[in-house]
């Protein structure tokens, strides 16, 4: 088994409890990307004439075998949150979406700011039947919303979202999976999403600049996407236009799609979602059993037997800079202490946050 303090130094000098915010890179995948960037450096055009198509459909691949996606439909670009602008800009002007009233601003203002009918949800442990209740009586045509809330850490359950959309089936599901992707097993063929998108700066590990979305054919074949460009086609600068080219109509970050490569093989094939799945699970349970025991949770989003891996903390932005003293690293959300533990934290990193809370 890898040293994860030799993967990732700064747990060498932090209790990091701060991924909601931003992964770190292992230095597997640092190591990786410096040398390709030296490459780069060195061969400037010829390396893209070598590498980048390698690189771009390699990395579709690597998507497609882990998440059970058809490469077709899988759209490579910068971030979550121009992918799902790019999406709303071609969805139905008059249509009807659902969103979740506490959802992540990237994903609410976007759809807010077009002329959609909306109806929003609020997230409490009775979301499933106002869900249903609201897709009844509602009809809409669009639920779009973070698998995982990322100031509560309330977290989708995807068993219950395939019963609904089994009840409901018109119904496109667009999921922001950027607080859940790579936590846990996922596959996209036999979910209950159309769109699953996310950034891969968090939980995978992979940095800034690179995000996918995994689209269900039928969801792509509904709607006539109109974003295009050059680099939207099979080939440059006449071929077809491809499935998910509406995603990717300029040219390519290579080194940024590169550092997602690396950091998908480090997750998927070097540690391996089994090991992750299960240490972060194991971890957040601890966790969230002592939590609840100090009175540190809202009790009106949390209950002892959903999972979740992000806990917002009763405390003010005081708290979290005396924390950081103390070399705990978090975040300011909602007027709250957000936490959220990686399968690199430890029993001591739990122990040491409670501590925190306790003098």
């Amino acid at each position: 088994m890898l040293n994860l303090k030799n993967e990732f130094p700064i747990l060498n000098h932090y209790t990091y409890l701060n991924t909601p915010f931003t992964g770190v890179l292992s230095s597997t995948v640092h190591d990786k990307i410096t040398a390709l960037e030296e490459e780069y450096r060195q061969h400037g055009s010829d390396f893209m004439d070598r590498l980048e198509h390698d690189i771009i459909s390699s990395t579709k691949l690597l998507l497609s075998e882990i998440f059970n996606a058809d490469p077709e439909h899988i759209g490579i670009l910068n971030n979550f949150s121009t992918g799902l602008n790019l999406i709303l800009n071609d969805m139905p002007e008059d249509a009807k979406v659902i969103l979740l009233a506490q959802d992540y601003p990237s994903v609410n203002l976007p759809v807010k700011s077009r002329a959609f009918k909306i109806t929003e949800v609020e997230i409490d442990l009775k979301i499933y039947e106002n869900l249903k209740s609201v897709f009844h009586y509602q009809n809409p045509d669009f639920f779009i919303f973070s698998m995982t809330q990322f100031v509560s850490g309330f977290q989708m359950d995807l068993d219950i979202l395939r019963q609904l959309k089994s009840e409901f089936p018109h119904i496109c599901f667009i999921a922001d999976a950027t607080q859940y992707c790579g936590t846990e097993a996922f596959d996209f063929e036999n979910s209950p999403f159309d769109v699953f998108g996310t950034s891969g700066y968090k939980w995978l590990n992979a940095g800034l600049g690179n995000a996918f979305f995994l689209m269900k054919p039928s969801f792509v074949d509904k709607f006539h996407f109109k974003t295009i460009g050059s680099n939207s086609l099979t080939s440059k600068p006449d071929g077809k236009p491809k499935p998910s080219g509406f995603l990717e109509p300029g040219h390519h970050d290579i080194l940024a799609i590169a550092r997602l490569k690396f950091a998908l093989e480090f997750h998927y094939k070097t540690l391996g979602i089994d090991f992750i799945e299960t240490s972060i699970k194991t971890i957040s349970a601890q966790a969230k059993s002592r939590l609840l025991d100090l009175n540190l949770l809202d009790k009106t989003l949390n209950d002892s037997t959903s999972h979740q891996h992000i806990f917002s903390l009763e405390g003010d932005d005081n708290f979290v800079q005396k924390l950081k003293d103390q070399g705990i690293l978090t975040s300011f959300r909602g007027g709250r202490i957000r936490v959220g533990f990686q399968y690199y934290n430890t029993q001591d990193h739990l122990d040491l946050l409670t501590k925190a809370f306790k003098k």
